[in-house]
């Protein structure tokens, strides 16, 4: 199996994403749609071996158990580093393969909202950067450590699954750590990390009741922690973050995170105007920002409420995407009328 020459042909699309079946034809996701890519078929053996050798011992493990293995690796032929899931299907073995560029973009070249940019690591709370899978928010994380890399002396420690971005220390002091290889689990990096004297505290995905507690633990005792969350809009992540928790501590957890969150940046990605990148989609931004109304709604469980408020403060930074959106078409960045999920 030739898979730089797979990469090469889906950088020669301007592709996103590679999707790897066995005895399949091989596609491609291009602005946002699927297209088969002009490459040869590849067998299961094929994939298999491939794949086999890539694994690390922990990884077989977690292959031969049955489950998803997620896993990064630099590419030499191509000179990319991509991000990859193998899965089983009825059809046989599929790799979802996400290309990745070769340093993490310019919070200015994402269009990022001015709040990411003025964050300081030296802050004390919480961040949640959310979306749906595929929205782009590793990317945006990435861009946020390059960019206070480049301008503050602070530790920075994040913990990922897997690493897609690697940095090296520049004004900051900065460690990266995997999950599955340097660390066991989120939870329990989480727990060590409070030890290594950290400023800020980056932690790739809020998977489960024991990290977000320990996330807001951490935010507690006078640490940064951004955080990313899988969810549709940033009044959605709130609630989500509360809800994983049972009834009776509801109340409690709702007075904590109304006393450390910072923000909420959520995103999506929509298709663009053909001259303003080769992939053709872009990012949309919604922010949410922890003023004394916002606190206070949190804390009442009134998140119902956080949409009117996001609407009418522009001065504490804060938008909806049906905003940002109009923004954009201002800045004729997108043609396509306000998308479907905009109300």
């Amino acid at each position: 199996m030739n898979f730089s020459a797979i990469l090469s042909a889906a950088q020669l699309e301007h592709a996103s994403d590679v999707h790897v079946c066995a005895d399949a034809p091989i596609r491609v996701r291009v602005a946002g749609r699927l297209k088969v890519l002009a490459v040869p078929i590849l067998s299961h053996n094929e994939l298999n071996t491939w794949l086999m050798a890539q694994f690390t011992t922990a990884q077989h493990e977690i292959w031969s158990s049955g489950e998803q293995v997620d896993f990064a690796l630099f590419d030499q032929g191509c000179g990319i580093r991509v991000r990859l899931t193998a899965y089983m299907t009825t059809d046989g073995i599929a790799v979802a393969v996400r290309l990745l560029p070769k340093q993490a973009p310019s919070l200015a070249e994402l269009g990022a909202p001015e709040f990411l940019e003025k964050l300081k690591p030296f802050r004390h709370g919480l961040v949640l950067i959310t979306g749906a899978t595929g929205s782009g928010k590793s990317t945006t994380m990435a861009s946020w450590i390059a960019h206070v890399n480049q301008q503050d002396e602070a530790h920075v420690v994040t913990l990922e699954d897997p690493i897609e971005y690697r940095f090296s220390s520049d004004k900051c002091l900065i460690h990266q750590s995997e999950v599955g290889n340097q660390v066991g689990s989120f939870s329990t990096a989480l727990r060590d990390v409070l030890r290594r004297d950290p400023d800020a505290i980056v932690v790739g995905e809020l998977r489960d009741l024991v990290s977000i507690e320990l996330a807001l633990r951490a935010a507690e005792t006078g640490h940064l922690v951004i955080a990313t969350l899988h969810s549709a809009s940033a009044v959605e992540a709130i609630s989500r973050l509360i809800d994983v928790f049972p009834s009776e501590n509801k109340s409690f957890v709702r007075n904590v995170l109304s006393s450390v969150l910072i923000g909420v940046v959520a995103q999506r990605l929509v298709r663009c105007n053909t001259n303003v990148n080769k992939q053709g989609r872009i990012a949309t931004y919604e922010v949410l920002t922890a003023n004394a109304a916002v606190k206070n709604l949190i804390k009442e469980a009134k998140e119902n409420q956080l949409p009117a408020v996001m609407q009418t403060s522009a001065a504490h930074q804060m938008f909806t995407f049906n905003q940002h959106y109009q923004k954009l078409l201002d800045m004729r960045l997108v043609a396509e009328a306000m998308p479907v999920w905009a109300s």
